[in-house]
């Protein structure tokens, strides 16, 4: 009889650890899926990278990556703003795209070279010495 209990009182002891263990997890599913919320989908932005000569002179590849297709508006503009000229403006492919930027056209001194899509807004510093 004495065993009887202990099995019984056993087998009740497993079932509310194991009830426990699945509250457990089923809460922490909640909290992850409600934090995940917040975040952003990469694949609606674009990474610009900064160049890789600087200062820059001459032609100059300006390099950015995306994972998906993308229409993004390429410009450049002086630090006061006086200069602001828009290089390309076209729908890029998915993975890593190159543009060539000719600094001969622009004179010496500091710029921003933006990258500007529907979701995002990117510039970079760029010194231009030729």
């Amino acid at each position: 009889m004495l065993l009887a209990i202990d099995i019984q009182q056993s087998i009740a002891n497993i079932a509310w650890i194991t009830l426990f263990i699945l509250l457990f997890l089923i809460g922490y599913r909640i909290v992850v899926r409600r934090m995940k919320r917040g975040q952003i989908e990469k694949k609606l932005y674009l990474t610009l990278h900064p160049i890789e000569k600087e200062p820059a002179s001459g032609v100059v590849p300006i390099f950015m990556e995306m994972n998906n297709p993308l229409e993004v508006e390429i410009s450049i503009f002086s630090v006061d703003h006086s200069i602001n000229e828009i290089i390309e403006n076209k729908t890029y492919k998915k993975g890593g795209n190159i543009i060539q930027l000719d600094t001969r056209k622009f004179e010496n001194g500091f710029y921003f070279y933006q990258a500007k899509s529907n979701n995002q807004k990117t510039k970079k510093r760029i010194e231009i010495r030729n």
